[in-house]
């Protein structure tokens, strides 16, 4: 991904404040004959020289009548704000190479699915004041399966994964802090986020 591209994700991080409330939850599925599940999610992140490498993975499942299938990844705080933007990253996507995007039917069907993300991240991007984890309410992934193509008839799901991405940045953070460097905590999933949807739109602009 080009450098430009790059630091226009970081400048938008920390221009843009969170999103007032607004959630998937707050939407009203249109479809009870549909269905989805997560089933498992993993989170994690180490160093990779002077890059942080973040890594986000979900499986999961769907009823048969299930179009195609969309996912979001959710910062919650505890004033009620949001990362949410209204908008999810639609399956389909078999993006390849060191930072590889994938959210694909198994055997062709969205029956059973999965997803795969890895971004690499300057370390000293990601910020430089140590986070107040205390503000997080919870990080949460959403999937949503749409029976059409037009995303009108659908149902959604979500798992919460707070736990996890805490004790991972934790113990990322107690390691970077014995050599100095302190990271801002909060903003690593709308880092992710903003990366995931800064790849399709440079996807696009390749085409």
């Amino acid at each position: 991904m080009p450098r430009k591209i790059i630091l226009l994700l970081f400048s938008i991080i920390f221009l843009v404040p969170a999103i007032p409330a607004f959630s998937p939850a707050d939407e009203v599925p249109t479809d009870s004959s549909i269905w989805v599940s997560i089933d498992d999610a993993s989170f994690s992140i180490d160093r990779s020289g002077e890059m942080a490498r973040i890594t986000i993975g979900a499986e999961g499942r769907a009823s048969p009548n299930v179009h195609h299938c969309g996912i979001v990844f959710l910062t919650v705080y505890k004033n009620g704000s949001t990362n949410y933007n209204g908008n999810f990253i639609m399956g389909p996507l078999n993006i390849t190479g060191k930072e590889p995007l994938v959210f694909m039917p198994i055997n062709g069907t969205w029956q059973k699915w999965k997803f795969y993300h890895v971004a690499y991240v300057e370390k000293e991007k990601i910020g430089i004041n140590e986070s107040d984890l205390g503000n997080i309410s919870s990080f949460e992934i959403w999937v949503r399966a749409y029976g059409d193509e037009e995303n009108t008839k659908w149902n959604q799901s979500y798992i919460e994964i707070t736990e996890t991405v805490k004790e991972k940045m934790e113990d990322f953070y107690t390691h970077e802090e014995k050599e100095g460097f302190k990271i801002n905590m909060p903003l690593i999933l709308f880092v992710v986020s903003l990366i995931i949807v800064i790849a399709l739109l440079y996807v696009k602009w390749r085409k």
